[in-house]
C-alpha cells in the first residue's frame, strides 16, 4: 500500500506532498509571500484606476462637450433626419444652405451648346409673297 501512495502523490508524507502542490501552482511567484505581495498591489492599482476613473465620468457629466450642450448637432452625424429637424428650426440656417445652393447653380454656365454640324442662319425677313419664298428657298439651296 506504502508504495502505491508512493507512486500516486510522490512521497509518502502528505504535508511535503501539499507543499509540492501548492509551489506548482505559484507559477512565476517563489512563495505564497510573493504572491500575496503581488495580488495587494495590485489590487491598490485597480482602486486607483477606479477612483480616477469615477472621477472622469463625474467631470464629463458636470461639463459637457460645446456641441452637445448648444443642440447643434456633431460633425460627424449623418442621420439625415436629424439634420433635418436640426435646421428647419433656424431660419438663418435655412437662408444659408438655400443661399448657397442658389450660388452653386448660379456659377455653372448653363447647358453646353452642340459644337459640330451645320449652322443654319435664319432668313432676316419673311418673305410676303409665296414667289420670294421661293426664291428665297432656291438662294438657300445654292448656298449650301
Amino acid at each position: 500500500m506504502d508504495n502505491l501512495e508512493n507512486e500516486c502523490c510522490g512521497t509518502a508524507n502528505p504535508a511535503e506532498a501539499e507543499r509540492e502542490q501548492v509551489a506548482a501552482d505559484l507559477g512565476k511567484f517563489k512563495d505564497v509571500k510573493a504572491l500575496l505581495n503581488a495580488y495587494n498591489s495590485l489590487e491598490a492599482e485597480f482602486t486607483r484606476r477606479s477612483q480616477r476613473l469615477k472621477e472622469l465620468e463625474a467631470s464629463k457629466a458636470d461639463n459637457p462637450p460645446a456641441e452637445a450642450a448648444s443642440g447643434a448637432p456633431s460633425p460627424g452625424v449623418r442621420d439625415t433626419a436629424s439634420l433635418y429637424e436640426a435646421a428647419s428650426g433656424d431660419e438663418s440656417v435655412k437662408n444659408a444652405i438655400i443661399a448657397d445652393y442658389l450660388k452653386s447653380v448660379s456659377s455653372q454656365k448653363g447647358a453646353p451648346m452642340v459644337t459640330g454640324g451645320i449652322s443654319v442662319p435664319s432668313p432676316k425677313a419673311r418673305p410676303a409673297s409665296i414667289k420670294e419664298a421661293g426664291r428665297l428657298a432656291q438662294e438657300f439651296l445654292k448656298n449650301n
